[in-house]
């Protein structure tokens, strides 16, 4: 059995993991916040997986169109070649993995995988060796060393819980990389065991990661810290900030796609600039409206909230036509509001309007709701007067 420590890595996470689980936790939230259509959630996990599978097989040198890619996956065009007959397997691959995501981490689950991306691959197409005028072959199994190594590693996997999932992922990847298994297997099987673990753990950011993605633009760094035959590979200390770098990328390509749909949720385009500005807020710090405490805020008064995020105006003639109630309940939400430091009133009479307060913290208790950029923008609004 192989010792625990062996896959322990010795630096300090703190810079590196904490601020990635501080972005991981905000984009979850904002997911939550802006609430994407299940229709626009399916094509988007569709599309992670066509990535995953188009930079994983980058990676092994089979570069295909990204298009060809997303016809095979979609099963538009049937797979011709061994190049796009292994895009094909890969994508049942992440199938296999992804319908056993309730089973740990196994040989026989790698077998499978083996099984899948290297012996029905190269059955099916039967090329030959010109010199030799038989067909290619591939053993079936690991050497016995290379099978313990393995079984030790999967064991710490499943009974490790020291380290996050998101630490644990790259330490899986970076060690089946160094380990003496198929050329033809390799990279694959590290991308795919390692989305399966996040995914397994909850951690694969709604279907939608494709870390291979960052992987491809560092090819370089990546393969070096990986090793070669000729060149030892990086410390594992290296190699997990390495990884964590990639994962914090990744989030910020996937927190930029969360934002354009936002922006088409309330025409963003068709905005002044200060309703631009208000929206911009409302995206980054809209979802901490959840986490106010109903002591606070009620649940009419969390919904006003929301409905002036969205709008950037509202006034309170129409709120009470939107909920059906008295003016002056409407009135003691917005005293109360004010109050807060949340909103601030434009206007005076029957143009008397209400919208996000970008300028005051009057309130410590909720400073934590407020962007970081308030008081810039209170200067320069000042300025413009």
């Amino acid at each position: 059995m192989i010792l625990v420590n062996r896959y322990e890595p010795q630096i300090s996470l703190d810079d590196a993991f904490l601020a990635l689980a501080k972005q991981y936790s905000e984009l979850q939230s904002i997911y939550e916040f802006i609430d994407l259509p299940e229709n626009i959630s399916k094509i988007e996990k569709a599309n992670s997986a066509i990535l995953r599978n188009y930079y994983t097989n980058a990676l092994d040198h089979n570069l295909i169109d990204i298009k060809t890619v997303k016809y095979i996956v979609n099963k538009n065009i049937h797979a011709n070649g061994i190049n796009e007959r292994a895009v094909e397997q890969y994508h049942k691959a992440e199938q296999i993995l992804t319908s056993n995501l309730s089973e740990p981490l196994s040989l026989n689950l790698f077998y499978q995988i083996h099984k899948c991306l290297v012996l029905d691959l190269f059955e099916s197409n039967k090329e030959w060796n010109l010199f030799a005028g038989k067909s290619v072959s591939f053993p079936e199994r690991l050497d016995v060393e290379t099978e313990l190594e393995l079984d030790g590693l999967f064991e710490f996997m499943n009974a490790d819980t020291e380290f996050h999932p998101m630490v644990q992922s790259w330490m899986l990847h970076f060690r089946i990389m160094a380990l003496p298994i198929f050329d033809e297997l390799r990279t694959k099987a590290a991308c795919l065991l390692q989305y399966f673990w996040l995914a397994k753990n909850q951690m694969d950011c709604f279907g939608l990661l494709s870390i291979e993605h960052e992987l491809y633009l560092n090819k370089n760094n990546y393969l070096q810290l990986c090793g070669t035959k000729d060149k030892k590979a990086a410390g594992f200390d290296d190699q997990v900030v390495f990884g964590l770098n990639m994962h914090q990328n990744q989030l910020f390509r996937i927190k930029d796609l969360f934002q354009s749909y936002f922006r088409k949720q309330v025409d963003f385009e068709k905005l002044n600039p200060r309703q631009k500005n208000i929206m911009n807020y409302v995206f980054e710090r809209g979802y901490k409206l959840k986490e106010i405490d109903d002591s606070i805020l009620n649940k009419r008064q969390k919904l006003i909230m929301y409905i002036i995020q969205h709008k950037g105006f509202i006034s309170t003639k129409e709120l009470v036509n939107e909920f059906d109630c008295n003016r002056k309940t409407i009135q003691r939400d917005f005293t109360l509001l004010l109050d807060l430091g949340l909103v601030r009133s434009i206007g005076a009479g029957a143009g008397l309007k209400y919208c996000i307060n970008l300028q005051e913290k009057t309130n410590p208790q909720l400073e934590a709701y407020q962007a970081d950029f308030v008081q810039l923008g209170f200067r320069n609004e000042a300025e413009e007067l």
